[in-house]
């Protein structure tokens, strides 16, 4: 019995079922993961207006600036878009109403020239109604910058208000770390490395379409 559950271990591996339907497993294991218990997303269209100072000791400091002039805008890099939870009401089966501060940072470029830039947060709230028993964690992270087009609305003394028109796709998940029992076969063991492989499992799909 020991021999024939070592050859079923060594011929199991990732990849797509045979027709016939996997094997059964042969072991019952405790992993530790972070559980989704709930997700939603929703695009949230906004405007926001910000000062950006110009001149020699300013942000922008190289070029004139007019009314109606586009300022390149885009998600700053390295800087995930964050949701903060400011207010949680219980409703029932562990399900909560969410009042969640949406951050969205944005790094504004300076058109006359490209190295000079202004960083900003949007911030906008959204109230969702999730699975969020006690102890999960909100998170955003997964939420995109869908465009964000900037022009120059004023133009002052050292400064010029940019007024932004952005659309976000606001991916929203409740997320705890448990532990559970899943069925197993095992550990994973590498294969070969070949120069043409098999089939490559598909990208996850997309949030927002």
């Amino acid at each position: 019995m020991a021999d024939e559950v070592s050859t079923q271990q060594q011929v199991i591996g990732p990849g797509v079922c045979p027709p016939q339907g996997c094997p059964p497993p042969t072991r019952i294991e405790c992993i530790m993961v972070d559980k989704v218990y709930d997700s939603c997303f929703q695009v949230e269209s906004r405007s926001r207006d910000t000062t950006v100072t110009t001149g020699l000791t300013g942000e922008f400091v190289t070029g004139t600036f007019t009314v109606g002039q586009a300022i390149p805008c885009a998600l700053t890099t390295g800087s995930p878009i964050t949701c903060t939870v400011i207010n949680k009401v219980t409703t029932t089966g562990n399900f909560a109403t969410l009042t969640l501060v949406v951050s969205v940072p944005v790094t504004l470029t300076n058109p006359n020239a490209p190295t000079e830039t202004a960083n900003r947060v949007f911030t906008f709230t959204k109230v969702v109604t999730l699975c969020a028993p006690d102890g999960v964690a909100v998170d955003c992270s997964e939420s995109t910058l869908l465009f964000c087009n900037c022009v120059v609305s004023a133009v002052g003394v050292g400064t010029i208000t940019v007024t932004c028109d952005f659309q976000v796709c606001v991916v929203i998940k409740t997320v705890l770390t448990v532990q559970l029992l899943v069925p197993s076969y095992g550990f994973c063991v590498p294969a070969p490395c070949v120069v043409a492989p098999g089939v490559c499992p598909p990208a996850p799909p997309a949030q927002c379409f």
